[in-house]
């Protein structure tokens, strides 16, 4: 059996329940994860940690804290719990960080010495184990809803992926999906394994919002340790860029989704370039030299640095 959340750690929010208050980085504006291995609370964007000692919320006083959320580590105990005599290994960041322990753990499953696998997407891929009956997918539908136009694509690819890791050879495989979203496209089609019809339905919410493939894009950054450093300075370029063309959209400036990453503020621009329009391709590469040249990845004496990714496989 394998069994994937794409999660890692025990639960992603530890909140107090009385007035919502969540333990957040402080470096990030992200939610500590904690991990009841070492009890202790974990950023994973920027390695923040800290020992899970609160017995009392520092806003409102109150005594009523608890944990949100399903990481791998809380699915490794439900499984001990409901199975103690199953032979596990979890297999995800905190458990194997080489190429040497990845090895070792897979090498055992599937010798028959291990009866269940518990990890994150880094076993849904690739693998191909005969014995391997059943796959169950845990909350499939994370990552569902950011604000990003490949999430639905990521999701996709992370079922249809998992699901061929069962069943792979003489015996007949089952794959379980749980989500609390079973009626949206993705979910559906993904358990349908229907790449065609997915495919067509991706395409055609693309095509509508001129995202790739119908447009080339460009996404600018902001970064700095000043939030009002930062949108003055995304503000000053906006305002200033100059020779748009027909079928350039400039979206922004406008904070990213992780506003706050590493001590930075984060504020983008994203460019999208029609492929309808003739020589927009060429015509973007232009206007990117025009208004940027030397001045991506340099930083000013305002501290802001600018980058550019260019097609990004994220906006987030």
């Amino acid at each position: 059996i394998i069994l994937i959340q794409n999660r890692r750690g025990y639960a992603p929010v530890f909140r107090c329940n009385d007035c919502g208050e969540m333990e957040m980085c402080i470096r990030c504006h992200i939610t500590l994860t904690y991990h009841k291995v070492g009890n202790s609370l974990h950023c994973h964007y920027c390695g923040f940690r800290k020992k899970a000692i609160e017995l009392q919320c520092k806003k409102c006083s109150g005594y009523n804290l608890g944990f949100l959320g399903i990481g791998t580590q809380k699915v490794e105990d439900s499984i001990k719990e409901s199975f103690p005599n199953a032979k596990l290994a979890r297999c995800d960041f905190d458990t194997v960080r080489s190429f040497e322990s990845v090895t070792k753990v897979l090498e055992k499953f599937r010798l028959g010495k291990l009866d269940m696998l518990i990890g994150t997407q880094m076993i849904a891929k690739g693998l191909d184990f005969e014995n391997v009956t059943l796959v169950g997918i845990i909350n499939a539908d994370t990552g569902l809803h950011l604000p990003d136009f490949r999430a639905g694509e990521r999701v996709f690819q992370l079922i249809y992926q998992a699901s061929g890791r069962s069943g792979r050879h003489k015996k007949p495989g089952e794959v379980v999906i749980q989500t609390y979203d079973a009626e949206n496209a993705v979910i559906k089609q993904a358990t349908k394994l229907n790449l065609k019809k997915y495919y067509n339905m991706a395409l055609s919410e693309r095509r509508e919002l001129n995202y790739p493939p119908f447009s080339w894009m460009a996404n600018l950054v902001f970064s700095g340790k000043k939030k009002i450093t930062v949108m003055r300075k995304a503000d000053k370029v906006r305002s200033g860029l100059s020779g748009k063309y027909k079928g350039l959209d400039i979206i922004g400036p406008a904070p990213c989704y992780r506003e706050r990453l590493r001590g930075k503020y984060r504020i983008q621009i994203v460019f999208k370039s029609a492929k309808s329009q003739d020589q927009n391709g060429l015509k973007l590469h232009h206007f990117l030299q025009q208004n940027f040249g030397l001045e991506i990845n340099q930083q000013t004496h305002s501290g802001v640095i600018a980058s550019l990714d260019i097609n990004p496989v994220s906006i987030q």
